[in-house]
């Protein structure tokens, strides 16, 4: 069957512990987003890495997705704006780095009999360059061979995976979409389900999960605390400060598989609207919470963030009963927890960081146990800041700051 640039191809057979031939194909394997913050105030949000990974191999290449405008008016009139006792903003500089990333998630369902139950894929872990100038940044990772090489272990997950972490002065905001194929149990081991399989844990390849969703933050005290100086490298959090944060979040999440998410060995512990095939599930709602960097020194740092809230889930689930598929759609409660973290050192010239960011998602399902799923992303930066100028940036940001100060011509 050819493969569509759109669409992602799933075969299987319908016992999961029966054979290790079923595979998932996708045109497109990986993704990461990047992006540009223009200093007339407009956001462009950039994928660059249409990530295409091999078993051992991975290239990133660029082009542009979307403009947002995300600044207000007084941030476009005077984008230095940080109390410079607290913040000193680099994002004039030329900085370049080297860094390392992984990024994941899982779903877990919750029993009160019983140990959850816990898939995961196989991660990989990258390497690469990036530079970024005027808060342009453009990043280049590759796969490392040999640490990436434990399917006989976990299995094989192939993936679409898009996150960006977007942080103005005012916002901080994360943006996914993630298509995963190829999950292995990461709480029960071959034994337990009652699997003969190649690989040594127990390994869904017909499992394949779709998530797509933000959120966003207000920070209020904006003018003395950085989020960019943590995540993003272009700025100095020069003296201890913190913020609440204010705002809200939206996700929609689709998993599937041939059959029971739930081995028929461990069903007896799991409800029957836990022993779902497919689970489609849709949630929005407010969210708050409070963010602080700990500055020592002046130099060494450690940021951490937190928000959590809850709102209004529709859930479709078509759940499995010997013979036949129940189908049952209810609304019910949701939840959402943020967690952000970093620390490490910075400078003039210099940052050195390790980032940790993840998005928690929960919903109780109609007979009171739980769905929850979790996305997110660790990465170390080593980053060099150069006091040099890029004409070609420079131009290309006048040539476009011309063009949106052009009048709109609307005669007929």
């Amino acid at each position: 069957m050819p493969h569509s640039p759109t669409r992602l191809y799933v075969s299987g057979v319908e016992d999961p512990g029966a054979s290790a031939e079923r595979h998932t194909r996708f045109p497109l394997e990986g993704l990461a987003l990047y992006s540009l913050t223009l200093p007339a105030g407009f956001h462009i949000l950039f994928p660059f890495s249409a990530v295409i990974f091999t078993n051992r191999f991975c290239i990133a290449v660029s082009c542009v997705c979307l403009m947002v405008p995300l600044a207000p008016a007084q941030d476009r009139a005077n984008p230095q704006a940080f109390d410079t006792a607290y913040v000193a903003d680099y994002s004039h500089l030329l900085s370049l780095r080297i860094y390392s990333s992984t990024k994941y998630n899982a779903l877990t369902i919750a029993s009160r009999s019983a140990t959850d139950l816990v898939h995961r894929p196989n991660n990989r872990i990258n390497i690469g360059i990036g530079a970024s100038y005027r808060s342009l940044t453009l990043n280049i990772g590759f796969g490392i061979p040999f640490v990436n090489n434990d399917e006989a272990v976990r299995g094989k997950t192939q993936y679409l995976d898009a996150q960006a972490n977007v942080h103005t002065q005012r916002w901080a905001a994360n943006l996914f979409l993630q298509i995963f194929g190829g999950y292995y149990i990461a709480s029960h081991n071959l034994e337990q389900v009652g699997w003969v399989q190649d690989t040594e844990r127990p390994y869904r390849a017909d499992l394949v999960q779709f998530n797509l969703g933000g959120s966003a933050l207000r920070i209020a005290n904006h003018r003395r605390f950085s989020y960019r100086a943590a995540f993003t490298q272009d700025a100095w959090q020069r003296k201890s400060q913190g913020s609440v944060l204010v705002g809200g979040y939206i996700t929609y999440y689709n998993v599937r598989a041939d059959s029971s998410l739930v081995p028929s060995a461990l069903s007896a512990g799991f409800d029957r609207h836990a022993r779902m095939r497919r689970g489609t599930f849709f949630d929005i709602g407010p969210m708050g919470g409070y963010a602080c960097t700990f500055v020592l020194k002046e130099h060494w740092f450690l940021t951490a963030s937190a928000a959590v809230g809850a709102g209004l889930s529709i859930q479709n689930i078509v759940s499995t009963d010997p013979g036949n598929d129940v189908v049952q759609t209810d609304a019910g409660p949701g939840w959402h927890a943020q967690m952000r973290a970093s620390g490490g050192y910075n400078s003039r010239k210099i940052n050195i960081a390790l980032s940790f960011n993840q998005e928690n998602i929960g919903y109780l399902l109609t007979g009171q146990e739980s769905f929850r799923w979790n996305v997110g992303n660790v990465r170390l930066n080593l980053v060099k800041r150069f006091n040099r100028r890029v004409p070609m940036a420079d131009r290309g940001i006048r040539w476009f700051r011309k063009k949106l100060a052009a009048p709109i011509d609307t005669a007929p």
